[in-house]
């Protein structure tokens, strides 16, 4: 960042976002792909060895806490980050006024989490949160400081720095994890782990922004940087709700039930990131291009909806029919707790996809207000349903939240036909053909299920893996042979299909 000229006014630091070279979106591009691929693939294959290393009970008190602090650290992560990245004319004051009021919002729900740490442990019956909360408490304060520099990072499309956060935070981590966990200490060592990911975080981000922070708090700024703050804040509640609906699974239920919930969540969001959220991310800049043609959109949305139920139909089916192969293979023996959270979930994953990709549609047509109704009809019935269900079992919670989050399609489907001009009728027309092929899947899988059960869960992976994909490849080229068509250039060109 640039010194403060004699005279006492702050010269303006990077302009306002546009007019990037070509080279520079790429290299943006690049460096986000593997921010996500490269963050969230090193946290899957961390997870799969430390759930080999520490028990299903370590796993439920971790996540409880690190629940609680991500509730705790909503504030100051959302908001911050976009109001530097649109505010016209950036100046330093600007970032150290930021940085003051999102130092100050961290240490206040710092403090908060340390006062009702013991409240919360009594509560949730759980000891060792306590102890835990503690220790957690100032991950607030590292992520206020965070943000910031992510806020500046963004602005200049600098995404390598993000990336390196993602994959240094990641590795030093669960460098103090896997050695912690290997002599004994169990939930203090994922405990002292994510600490450690949170300083290096913290340590990346700023050397990457080249942000010195200063104690530097002006009225003016602040009142410019909350006209965004504010309401980007109030979009995210949404996803606050479903978080804060979670911990109540922690606050009703055993350690080791939120344990297999937290392995089956990270699970279903892996096969999220490679079908159905990838999808919704890629849609986005080809569906804006055409959304100024009212036949050409519409013959995209509807294509990208078949192409994304022929993807993700077949892979949250097949999730749900080989849980109970899966898990033990990926997580081991302990975690036969997972199984049945697993099933539910993959129901929660196809209406999450579809979600998605409806809020991805509604932002091409210019109502990014309606993308929110959607996503809040699905997150937030869910929520209610699950914090009320949650003292009556994790399988009645989570299936009470899945089906709560099905009845919020129907305000999906109805905002795409308001907005978005796609009836109802014409998409269920669209995706019967892909529904069709994974009923046949289903059905094959189910009946030839009795003669698997000796075998090993890899044999069984790979034997299933395959004739489920001849089945259903040969049930979509019946059903449907456009969209067989289709998904054959799609595969063959490795990009999106014409028309």
């Amino acid at each position: 960042m640039r010194d403060r000229p004699a005279g006492g006014e702050v010269r303006p630091l990077h302009p306002r976002p546009g007019g990037f070279a070509p080279t520079e979106v790429l290299r943006g591009g690049v460096w986000r792909f593997v921010e996500i691929a490269g963050g969230e693939g090193l946290t899957f294959l961390f997870t799969l060895l430390t759930a080999r290393l520490l028990a299903p009970e370590d796993f439920g008190v971790v996540a409880v806490a690190t629940l609680t602090v991500t509730v705790a650290t909503f504030v100051v992560r959302q908001g911050v980050s976009e109001a530097l990245i649109r505010q016209p004319e950036l100046t330093e004051r600007h970032v150290h006024t930021a940085f003051v009021a999102n130092l100050a919002l961290g240490a206040l729900m710092a403090l908060s989490v340390a006062i009702l740490a013991r409240p919360i442990a009594v509560v949730a019956h759980k000891p060792l949160l306590e102890p835990a909360l503690l220790v957690l408490a100032p991950q607030c304060l590292l992520a206020a400081v965070t943000f910031v520099g992510v806020g500046l990072l963004r602005r200049r499309l600098d995404y390598r720095g993000l990336a390196l956060r993602s994959l240094i935070g990641t590795v030093v981590g669960y460098g103090v994890v896997i050695p912690l966990a290997l002599h004994g200490w169990g939930a203090w060592s994922m405990i002292l782990g994510q600490l450690a990911n949170g300083i290096a975080s913290v340590i990346v981000i700023l050397s990457s922004a080249g942000y010195r922070p200063q104690l530097d708090f002006g009225r003016k700024q602040a009142r410019a940087l909350a006209r965004t703050a504010v309401p980007i804040a109030g979009y995210a509640l949404p996803n606050l709700v479903g978080t804060a609906a979670v911990l109540a699974l922690g606050l009703w239920l055993p350690a080791e039930l939120v344990g297999a919930f937290y392995v089956a969540e990270r699970l279903l969001q892996a096969f999220f990131m490679l079908s159905g959220g990838s999808i919704a991310d890629l849609a986005l800049p080809v569906l804006a291009r055409l959304a100024g043609s009212a036949a050409d959109a519409t013959t995209a949305f509807r294509r990208a909806f078949q192409l994304s139920a022929a993807v993700c139909l077949p892979v949250f089916c097949g999730l749900a029919l080989f849980a109970d192969a899966l898990v033990p293979l990926l997580f081991g023996a302990q975690w036969t707790a997972a199984i049945a959270p697993t099933r539910i979930l993959a129901l929660s994953g196809l209406v999450a996809s579809f979600t998605a990709l409806a809020a991805q549609v509604l932002i091409a047509v210019g109502q990014p207000r309606a993308a929110l109704l959607a996503h809040t009809a699905t997150v937030v019935p869910g929520a209610i349903a699950l914090a009320s269900l949650a003292p009556w079992g994790l399988v009645p919670a989570l299936l009470g939240r899945a089906l709560a989050q099905c009845t919020g399609l129907v305000a999906g489907a109805r905002l795409l036909e308001t907005r978005a001009g796609l009836a109802p009728a014409t998409l269920l027309r669209d995706l019967s053909g892909p529904a069709a092929a994974t009923a046949v899947l289903a059905l094959l899988l189910l009946g030839l299920r009795p003669f698997g059960v000796d075998l090993p869960p890899l044999a069984r992976l790979a034997l299933g893996g395959a004739i489920g994909a001849a089945a259903y490849g040969g049930a979509l080229w019946f059903c449907d042979r456009a969209l067989f068509r289709a998904l054959a250039s799609f595969v063959a060109q490795k990009g999106p299909p014409a028309g």
